[in-house]
């Protein structure tokens, strides 16, 4: 029996790994689109509360690194939410998601606390849901490679909820960049 030739085709789980992350990347992209020239999109003046993206653009790096990645967990979430569970595109698109998730985990340990906010060591209580997130996510990929879905289910669901959701709606307190961004 011969072996196929591999050098003229990637494999199929390689390929679709290759065009998930090109499109997670792509949205990504599209998302931050106005950001590119540091901000200085001038939207008509008939939009009422145009987004002040010059605010992110001035931004502490780690706050951009974090905005990103929190893009690009968003779009496959959304990807991974609609779709077939289980299939190749489901377990590729999953791992893309993880692998965002962790880095806004991260780069949330290194966003200090705005002025006023309670914090112990320069640690916020927003950034338990860092500590959240590096501990549920490997955890919800240990379960999927148990095959126990309804646990795996559990705990990305839960991350997705309270890691984008919840977390997500602390960005917008009056007086936080998002707020500031959006509304101030």
């Amino acid at each position: 029996m011969s072996r196929p030739d591999l050098s003229t085709a990637a494999p199929p789980v390689r390929r679709l790994l290759l065009r998930s992350l090109v499109v997670a990347s792509a949205l990504t992209a599209l998302a931050l689109l106005p950001l590119i020239g540091g901000g200085r999109l001038r939207l008509p003046p008939f939009i009422p509360h145009a987004p002040n993206l010059a605010l992110i653009a001035e931004a502490p790096l780690a706050v951009k690194l974090h905005l990103i990645t929190i893009a690009g967990a968003i779009a496959v979430a959304g990807v991974l939410f609609s779709g077939v569970k289980g299939s190749l595109l489901h377990r590729t698109l999953g791992w893309s998601w993880v692998v965002f998730m962790l880095a806004t985990a991260v780069s949330a340990l290194f966003i200090r606390p705005p002025p006023g906010m309670p914090s112990l060591a320069g640690f916020s209580p927003l950034h338990l849901f860092s500590a959240l997130t590096l501990v549920q996510a490997p955890l919800g990929v240990w379960a999927a490679r148990r095959h126990d879905v309804k646990r795996h289910a559990r705990r990305m669901t839960g991350l997705a909820i309270g890691g984008l959701g919840v977390a997500g709606l602390f960005a917008f307190i009056p007086g936080r960049l998002m707020w500031q961004v959006w509304f101030g």
